[in-house]
């Protein structure tokens, strides 16, 4: 027999319904007591003792659940309401079906950032292997480099419905892990001198807009104009480490009924699929939404009446020109892009995002130059963010650093601007944020709340950095400030 294995203890309630009361003996049970007329076989049995009756043609598509969860959230809400009308009528849910898979993808930018980065690691691995090199060491650094490949096409971290999946930290950092080592190895044999700094310009995400790919024996780093002049994906290959793997807060299907739901057990085993329980109460105070993807160097203007808490909450209402905009690439180099923004009438921004190889490390660095373009004065605040996920937010090994003392990855606060660290004792990495001139660093941790196994539950997703400097411009004046972030593998 072959089902999930999860079915028979780990879902809450299965232990005790298949082994305590008796279900899993009960079924086997009745499938021997059926044998006069219910043939047991293994499927190849099956297949050569029976005439095939033709061909199928499968769709990209799983279970009945699954093509639900791969719906867009208001189209998914739809699509459950048709389920309950007709529920009572079997013949007419046979046509009801869901999405298709692949609109994972598109529903969750990051599991197609995830998709893609595996796929341009797939073809620089095929490349390698077309090859006819035969140097020592090459064709096991290669094989090395294909098992990597495979362990980061492990659906898992790619879909998201009941269970954790794409919002589960771990198995988001598993397959990263694996395609940063598989790409780092393959970068490697190709240039096997050390030193090389290189940068690509091509549509990376598959999103029809191009994006500029730094890659060096330190880094690799992918900076998206079309998106506010950001950095999605920023990979540290001497720790193997993807540095920022967060996640937006986006509204799911379930977040409705949380708000409804108390946290109380069902007193009956129940599908997973009909669960509604709750790890910890009060869950509905973390449903903030984001505006923006949670990518690092995000150019964000708001109104000086806002607060930390206003941060923390999701609640900045941020220039949306400058912090999501269109930027156009107006200089391009190895190590450096320079980014100038075009929507938007009363601000003009301009970008350098600059990344230097160090010995421990790396230095990337955002220079922003801001000028005010309408008639009138502004007084704003101007902020750089950050955002940097270390996974484990209540382990001693992991924490802030600043004025010499220690705080948890879940610190909230607006802290004074001077150095500050992350650290990851774990994966041997440092990262220290400098901001010239700022008055604080606000930080806020990246909280969302979905579904899993267990029921609803809060998920530590990373952290966001915002270096805050109080701005005043008059008509036609220019400001400038920078963030520096450097990253370094600790001893």
């Amino acid at each position: 027999m072959g089902d999930d294995l999860e079915k028979f203890g780990g879902w809450p309630g299965t232990h005790e319904h298949c082994y305590r009361h008796g279900w899993l003996e009960h079924f086997f049970s009745e499938l021997e007591e059926c044998s006069e007329w219910l043939e047991v076989a293994t499927p190849s049995n099956a297949v050569d003792s029976r005439v095939a009756l033709g061909r199928a043609d499968l769709p990209v598509a799983s279970y009945t659940e699954m093509m639900e969860w791969a719906l867009p959230t208001p189209a998914r809400n739809r699509y459950h309401e048709l389920v309950e009308e007709f529920a009572s009528r079997p013949e007419a849910l046979s046509f009801l079906r869901g999405g298709v898979w692949r609109n994972f993808f598109s529903k969750y930018s990051e599991s197609n950032l995830l998709h893609k980065k595996m796929l341009h690691v797939s073809e620089k691995v095929q490349q390698l292997a077309h090859g006819n090199r035969s140097e020592a060491g090459f064709q096991e650094a290669l094989e090395q480099a294909k098992t990597l490949l495979l362990r980061g096409q492990c659906n898992d971290a790619y879909w998201h419905g009941v269970f954790g999946g794409l919002y589960a930290p771990h198995l988001r950092t598993a397959v990263w892990r694996s395609l940063v080592q598989a790409e780092s190895i393959a970068d490697r044999l190709t240039h096997p001198k050390s030193g090389y700094a290189q940068a690509a310009r091509f549509d990376f995400d598959s999103d029809g807009n191009d994006e500029i790919y730094f890659t060096s024996e330190k880094y690799a780093a992918l900076v998206a104009p079309a998106d506010g002049g950001t950095v999605p994906a920023l990979d540290f290959r001497s720790s193997d480490a993807a540095l920022i793997n967060s996640l937006r807060r986006r509204p799911e299907a379930y977040h409705g009924a949380l708000r409804k739901s108390s946290a109380s057990d069902s007193p009956t085993v129940q599908s997973i699929h009909e669960q509604r329980r709750s790890k910890e109460e009060g869950l509905e105070r973390w449903l903030n939404y984001d505006r923006w993807f949670r990518n690092a160097f995000r150019l964000l203007i708001f109104a000086k009446s806002k607060t930390h808490e206003d941060c923390a909450a999701a609640r900045l209402e941020e220039d949306a020109a400058l912090a999501g905009g269109r930027y156009r690439v107006t200089g391009l180099s190895s190590t450096c892009v320079a980014l100038t923004s075009e929507g938007g009438t009363d601000w003009l921004g301009k970008k350098a995002l600059s990344l230097q190889s160090t010995k421990a490390g790396f230095d990337a660095m955002c220079s922003v130059a801001l000028r005010r373009t309408a008639p009138s004065a502004a007084s704003v605040n101007v902020g750089i963010e950050m955002i940097v996920n270390f996974l484990a937010p209540s382990a001693p090994d992991r924490y802030f650093q600043s004025d010499g003392k220690r705080f948890p990855l879940r610190w909230s606060v607006a802290a004074p601007a001077a150095d500050l660290r992350v650290v990851d004792e774990w994966q041997r990495i440092g990262v220290t944020l400098r901001a010239r001139g700022a008055r604080s660093f606000w930080i806020a941790p990246i909280e969302t709340v979905s579904e899993s196994e267990e029921g609803y539950e809060r998920i530590y997703q990373g952290s966001q950095v915002i270096a805050v400097w109080p701005v005043e411009l008059a008509a036609n004046e220019e400001w400038k400030g920078q963030m520096t972030l450097r990253v370094e593998r600790l001893p």
